[in-house]
């Protein structure tokens, strides 16, 4: 049995109007959203007698440790397929992942981009038998059925609620569930040449209505992972007057860029606004 912790809210002092949902303080080890869209997961390789959970990531995946743990702890035997090089030096996210049992294969760039194919894991899948598909980042339906449990820790009172978007789930979870007066926006983490339209796709696909569809696609920066140096700036004078800790992948990203629209969108006083902190601190460990 998978438990966590009630989610709890602090204050951001500097904007009176935004309230923090703190994710990263649901589990000692597996923080955030990954929990939210993995239990909902596990309980279906139960339910089809699964014995292998299979997903794919980086060398800091918050989601390659969330799903080693969460094996460990429901019994079932995982497999990380990493982007990388045997010859590398493990992280400290790949080292616990071994010590939860979670059996690793890098694979190369080439092989990393074809992840969504169905030759992808066909090949993969056929390697552990009675194994379970698990998209990068728990994409499915499953996933982002669970991402609606965020609304237990929003302020009632919100009417804008500002989340990361990585794989999509989170920010679906939220929007398909939301109170209808309550505005969603994502920030996209990683740079897209094509304005977000496969985003937009992947979303629509699921239910999303295109009319409840929010980006600030600004966030994104440099790109997933790369701060620019005023969002490294921003993280530290943040995580000293704040006492929370961001990540360089998701967090920082979003908190950065709700105080840019704050300092230049007088309108957005008026909202009662909760930011999501979704936990996954993994790219802070080196």
């Amino acid at each position: 049995m998978i438990s966590y912790s009630q989610l709890v809210s602090q204050s951001w002092p500097v904007y009176p109007n935004v309230t923090i949902v703190r994710g990263d303080l649901l589990h000692p080890f597996v923080s955030g959203n990954k929990l939210f869209k993995l239990i909902p997961l596990v309980d279906k390789a139960k339910k089809e007698g699964k014995s292998f959970l299979v997903s794919v990531g980086g060398r800091y995946s918050n989601h390659l440790h969330a799903l080693a743990w969460a094996g460990h702890e429901s019994g079932f035997q995982t497999v990380g397929l990493v982007r990388g090089y045997e010859t590398q030096p493990l992280t400290p996210t790949l080292i616990d992942c071994q010590k939860w049992g979670m059996h690793i294969h890098f694979i190369s760039h080439d092989e990393y981009e074809k992840r969504y194919s169905d030759e992808f894991w066909t090949f993969w899948l056929g390697q552990y038998e009675e194994s379970l598909r698990i998209d990068e980042g728990g994409w499915s339906k499953e996933a982002i059925r669970g991402s609606a449990q965020w609304w237990r820790g929003i302020d009632p009172k919100s009417t804008l609620v500002v989340c990361a978007i990585g794989s999509g789930s989170t920010y679906a979870g939220l929007v398909l569930s939301k109170p209808k007066q309550v505005k969603v926006v994502g920030v996209p983490v990683f740079r897209d040449p094509d304005n977000y339209q496969a985003l937009w796709i992947k979303l629509t696909d699921v239910g999303v209505a295109m009319d409840d569809i929010h980006l600030w696609p600004e966030g994104a920066g440099r790109g997933f992972g790369k701060l620019t140096v005023q969002e490294q700036a921003f993280k530290d004078v943040f995580e000293k007057q704040n006492n929370c800790e961001l990540d360089p992948v998701y967090t920082t990203k979003v908190f950065h860029a709700l105080a840019q629209r704050l300092n230049s969108d007088d309108a957005l006083q008026k909202h009662q606004i909760s930011v999501i902190h979704t936990g996954g601190l993994q790219g802070n460990r080196k």
